[in-house]
């Protein structure tokens, strides 16, 4: 079964890995700008679609496409806005500095660009969409999970590596940490765990905004564990 907002989101997924391949092949603050302001054109598209398609739907009660965008955006709100007191501890005002941001955008002080924010809120936004897709489209939810967890893994190898010029991993160069195409092994690990466990944070038809609070709880849990557990 097709809905309507399919087209969007496989639309924005694909506009969201072209950014990001721009990013990698465009040269160091090309035309003067910096690498962060690249994202915004995505995300102004990501916003405006998005929210054409929930408010001009929302009120046909036999469509079911706008409930499922809401949810998976209230999700990545959620799941984002817990996470990032994790990310603080990779940031370079962390004690870890184990990640720097190359490049601010609107608030030179805040510790994650918000640029980053939203694109992370987006990230999410993509993932929860394509596993409850996959149900819709009738496989089980272990299945379904399970090939999201997949395309989270391999997507953090892909996006990470190409955003090369917004971030720098391993600032405090730990050479006992192996890589995957320059991307730390504990990103691919997070995310692939993190989104084979769909079924746990919707479980017993959990709310949108409480199954990404646990998800964002878990993801930094385990990145933050992973990250010690190399670095050890």
């Amino acid at each position: 079964m097709e809905l309507k907002t399919d087209k969007p989101v496989f639309t924005v997924a694909l506009t969201t890995f072209l950014t990001f391949l721009l990013l990698f092949l465009l040269p160091k603050k090309s035309l003067g700008i910096d690498a962060i302001w690249w994202l915004y054109p995505n995300l102004l598209l990501a916003i405006g679609w998005f929210g054409f398609l929930i408010r001009s739907h929302r009120n046909i009660t036999e469509d079911v496409s706008p409930q499922l965008l809401t949810s998976c955006v209230l999700f990545g709100f959620a799941a984002t806005a817990i996470y990032l007191p994790m990310d603080r501890l990779f940031s370079r005002h962390g004690k870890l500095q184990f990640i720097v941001y190359r490049s601010s955008d609107f608030l030179v002080n805040v510790t994650t660009p918000i640029g980053l924010i939203l694109t992370w809120v987006l990230f999410a936004t993509l993932t929860v969409y394509l596993y409850h897709r996959l149900k819709v489209f009738g496989l089980q939810s272990f299945v379904a999970s399970g090939i999201t967890g997949m395309v989270a893994g391999i997507g953090s190898i892909v996006i990470y590596m190409l955003g090369q010029e917004l971030w720098e991993w391993n600032s405090l160069r730990i050479d006992n940490i192996p890589n995957i195409a320059s991307v730390p092994i504990f990103m691919p690990i997070t995310y692939m765990l993190t989104f084979t466990l769909c079924p746990y944070y919707f479980h017993r038809g959990q709310h949108a905004l409480i199954a990404g609070a646990r998800c964002g709880l878990f993801m930094g849990l385990v990145m933050f564990s992973s990250f010690l557990l190399f670095w050890l």
